[in-house]
């Protein structure tokens, strides 16, 4: 039996190879080859370096009779674009060598080429010993760290086994200034119980567009939520967060296609929600006819607006409205730059669906963290605010910080730019004898779970069940599979409960059933739209599950979140309902 404890990387095991995702992609892709979990599965992934968006990709096996991690080097042909991957891998017989025009079937090699050990660099061996200092100080549990030197900006980067969970590494800067950022998720290996809702959640409306891409057994198409396009001129967005102000309640969107106004690219959105809409039973949704815009007079760095730049949530407080956005995508080769905190510039909100020409603006108040806040979701509870945040894109730890809002009041109301310790906001570091510890360090910061890849989260507090409900996507190659989870806990650092998968994506979302398919499942698929280049020839995803309600039905709890599709670009409404009993 293998050992469930043995990693499933070893130093030779990443590489900058010659071959381009693309034809003009200027950098070559980065190369691995990891362990399954069975120990003896040997599969070859890869990832461009063009985008920081763009995912690793599982390709081919490269042998099921592996007896530890293999060792991966490029040998380039002629051209120096053109060559082949070759990989050693120990066997019973010794080393076996395969290889590979990293786009094919894996085939048995040569015996001369490559190498049976990763190339000596002292550079990259202090590196790699670096890594591991600073990982095992942060309490995780490494395995095994895999090093390379690429040409994206000459950065060192590396593939991290934390505890069978794999992770991307690089490091920024050189000297005593260099540190390690996390960038993305190959793999999360969450040994975790999970269970399975008998019932998983129902759609029950399209939120933006135009007409309900769903069709119906009568023939007849259903409108959606806002009818967007005709009213607000709102083509597609993603997102969704809902949000309480002065007894109202907004939708926070994202990236959002303007209809006629392409120089809007893709700016983000607010509607308001309503408590009747066109359909009997659901709320209604009105989109304000202009986009969110953010101002910052004064700021040091420059406030984006582009794709990922988005909002997080949103608080009010003393009248005031404030939100939390993104800014500064793919800075120092992340997704998400940095987070930033913005008060809007006129608290009553108002909502015109007709106005095409008045921005709803905010005024950046300062950023609030480059690191383990890169996404939060918020929750005024008395008088904190309680901040839950993931670091890296799809990719970070869960982690929490809170602040008094009578404390920072008056930094909140003041037009200096802030920092986060102008606010007081504290960090759970962990717990001591049972309780919280805090620290001002956003540095020192834990993780409130052993495991996760998270991205966009969504908590809140529910009243009714005197809980806190977390609601999140799953990680890559993720055991709960491709799904939306919730998680519960009584205080806000937890102990957050085991995750239940309230949502297979693929097997309900892409159903066979056109009357309950809601995500497009082929490119032939009519469940779909072409609002931009990227996302009008591929299929669909959901992301981004968004507390909107709950309420106590009976024994039950019907929860209600929406969720975005990517094809279509548009955000739903699902419903779910939830054992009381079992919470």
């Amino acid at each position: 039996m293998p050992d469930v404890e043995a990693a499933v990387i070893g130093p030779g095991s990443l590489i900058e190879s010659g071959l381009r995702p693309h034809r003009w992609s200027l950098r070559g892709r980065l190369e691995a080859v990891v362990l399954d979990p069975d120990g003896v599965s040997l599969w070859h992934y890869w990832r461009a370096q063009d985008r920081p968006d763009r995912p690793w990709v599982r390709a081919d096996p490269v042998t099921d009779q592996a007896l530890g991690p293999g060792v991966i080097s490029w040998s380039p042909g002629a051209s120096g674009r053109s060559g082949a991957l070759v990989v050693s891998v120990p066997g019973v017989d010794g080393p076996a060598r395969f290889r590979s025009s990293g786009s094919g079937p894996w085939q048995r090699g040569d015996p001369a080429d490559g190498r049976d050990e990763p190339e000596s660099d002292p550079l990259l061996s202090k590196a790699r010993t670096a890594l591991a200092r600073h990982l095992t100080g942060q309490g995780k549990d490494v395995r095994g760290i895999t090093v390379a030197r690429t040409s994206l900006g000459g950065r060192t980067q590396a593939l991290v086994d934390e505890a069978g969970s794999l992770f991307q590494y690089h490091r920024l800067g050189a000297g005593a200034e260099a540190r390690w950022i996390r960038l993305a998720c190959l793999r999360l290996a969450d040994p975790e119980p999970f269970t399975l809702e008998p019932i998983e959640s129902v759609r029950i409306a399209q939120v933006s567009g135009e007409t309900d891409l769903q069709p119906t057994p009568w023939g007849e198409p259903r409108p959606t939520l806002s009818s967007s396009v005709s009213v607000s001129g709102v083509l597609g967005t993603d997102l969704g967060v809902r949000v309480e102000h002065a007894g109202r309640s907004f939708l926070l969107c994202g990236d959002t296609h303007w209809h006629r106004r392409p120089w809007l690219s893709t700016r983000d959105a607010i509607a308001e929600i309503t408590p009747q809409g066109p359909l009997a039973g659901l709320p209604g949704v009105r989109f304000h006819g202009s986009p969110l815009k953010l101002t910052g007079a004064g700021l040091r760095e420059r406030v984006t607006m582009r794709e990922y730049d988005v909002p997080l949530d949103g608080f009010s407080h003393d009248g005031e409205f404030y939100g939390f956005f993104t800014s500064n995508h793919f800075a120092a080769g992340q997704v998400m730059g940095r987070s930033v905190l913005a008060r809007a510039e006129d608290p009553s909100l108002p909502i015109g669906p007709s106005w095409r020409r008045r921005p709803l603006r905010f005024r950046v108040l300062g950023t609030f963290s480059r690191e383990a806040f890169l996404n939060v979701s918020v929750q005024v509870v008395g008088r904190q605010l309680w901040i839950w945040g993931s670091g890296p894109y799809r990719a970070g730890d869960l982690s929490l910080a809170v602040l008094d809002l009578d404390v920072a009041g008056p930094a909140l109301r003041a037009s200096r730019r802030l920092r986060p310790s102008d606010l007081g906001v504290r960090y759970w570091a962990g717990q001591r004898d049972g309780e919280p510890v805090w620290s001002a360090q956003e540095a020192e910061a834990r993780p409130l779970v052993a495991h996760g890849a998270f991205g966009e989260l969504s908590v809140r507090w529910v009243p009714d069940v005197e809980r806190f409900l977390l609601l999140a996507g799953a990680g890559p190659e993720d055991p709960i599979g491709p799904a939306v989870t919730l998680r519960t806990a009584r205080n806000p650092w937890g102990p957050w409960s085991p995750r239940r998968r309230l949502l297979d994506w693929v097997t309900t979302g892409m159903a066979p059933d056109p009357f309950s398919r809601f995500i497009r499942a082929s490119l032939d698929d009519p469940i779909a739209d072409r609002i931009f280049g990227a996302q009008a020839g591929v299929t669909g995803a959901a992301y981004a599950p968004y507390f909107f309600d709950a309420a106590p039905d009976g024994e039950d709890l019907r929860l209600r979140y929406t969720l975005s599709t990517w094809n279509p670009y548009q955000v739903v409404l699902m419903q779910h309902r939830l054992d009381v009993a079992t919470l």
